[in-house]
C-alpha cells in the first residue's frame, strides 16, 4: 500500500503524504515513495508546480522513530559512520531544493522535526492558522543538519532561539518571522494554494525554471548550502555530546 498519493492536473503535480493514522510521519518507505514521485514530476513535462501537502491533520510529526531505532541506536555508537549517512541524507534535500521545478509546501496542523527539512527545501510555505511548525526532538534525541534551513529564513538568532527551547510556532508567526510565506483559515489552505499553483503553473516554464534558479544561486552564495553540509559534523557531534543519549 503506497504512502503517498499523486493526480496531475492544469501543469499542477499534488503529491500528497497520506499517513494519516501516524500524522504522516516520514519513514524511510514514504521518503523513498516521495523522492520517487517528486523525480517523476520533475520529468514530466505536463508539470510545471508541484504542491506537497498532507492528509488528515498535520502536514507531517517528522521523522518515524520507530521504525528506525534500531539503526538510529546502531549509529549512536558510530561516530564516523554517523556522519557518513547524515551527509548522504543532507546531498538529497540539496538535490530536493534544487530540482528545476517550483515546489508550494502546504501545511496544516503538526510539522516538526524531520519535516522542517523537507518543507525547507520548498520554495513557498503556505500554513494555516492551526499550523504547528517546531523541533522539539532537538533537545533529546538529535541535532538536525540543515536545520530546517531555518537560518536562511528566519536568521541565526531566532534560530538558536527554536532549536534550543523546541517550542512551537503557530501559523501567524511563522509568517511574522519568515518560515511561511502566507497563513490562511484552515478552511482556505487548500483553496489559497490551489489558486498560488495555478497561477504559477500560467508563467511560461523556462522562465520559471531560471527564476528559481536565481533565487537560489544567493543562497548558495553565501555558503548556507555549505553550511548544510557542514551540519552533517554537528550531528554526529551532538550524538556524542554528554546526556544526548536519553532519546
Amino acid at each position: 500500500m503506497s504512502l503517498i498519493t499523486t493526480a496531475t492536473d492544469t501543469g499542477v503535480a499534488r503529491i500528497v503524504l497520506d499517513r494519516p493514522d501516524k500524522l504522516n510521519a516520514l519513514s524511510p518507505t514514504l521518503l523513498a515513495e516521495l523522492t520517487e514521485a517528486l523525480a517523476a514530476a520533475m520529468d514530466d513535462d505536463q508539470v510545471r508546480v508541484i504542491v506537497l501537502s498532507g492528509e488528515g491533520r498535520a502536514f507531517s510529526a517528522g521523522a518515524d522513530i520507530k521504525s528506525e531505532d534500531d539503526d538510529f541506536r546502531n549509529l549512536l555508537k558510530d561516530a564516523p559512520m554517523d556522519m557518513v549517512r547524515t551527509r548522504q541524507r543532507v546531498d538529497e534535500w540539496l538535490r530536493l531544493k534544487a530540482m528545476p521545478k517550483p515546489i508550494i509546501a502546504q501545511v496544516q496542523g503538526y510539522c516538526l522535526g524531520l519535516a522542517n527539512e523537507l518543507v525547507g527545501c520548498c520554495d513557498l510555505v503556505v500554513c494555516s492558522e492551526s499550523a504547528r511548525f517546531g523541533m522539539p526532538e532537538v533537545r533529546e534525541i538529535g541535532l538536525f543538519p540543515t536545520l530546517g534551513f531555518w537560518p536562511q529564513r528566519i536568521g541565526l538568532q531566532r534560530t538558536f532561539e527554536l532549536v534550543t527551547t523546541g517550542r512551537f510556532v503557530d501559523g501567524a508567526e511563522a509568517v511574522r518571522i519568515g518560515l511561511a510565506m502566507q497563513c490562511t483559515a484552515d478552511n482556505e489552505l487548500a483553496s489559497t494554494v490551489d489558486a498560488l499553483a495555478e497561477h504559477l503553473a500560467g508563467i511560461d516554464m523556462s522562465r520559471l525554471m531560471v527564476t528559481k534558479a536565481a533565487v537560489n544561486s544567493w543562497g548558495e552564495s553565501v555558503g548556507f548550502y555549505d553550511a548544510a553540509r557542514r551540519g552533517a559534523q554537528f550531528h554526529a557531534l551532538y550524538h556524542q555530546a554528554a546526556g544526548s543519549h536519553g532519546g
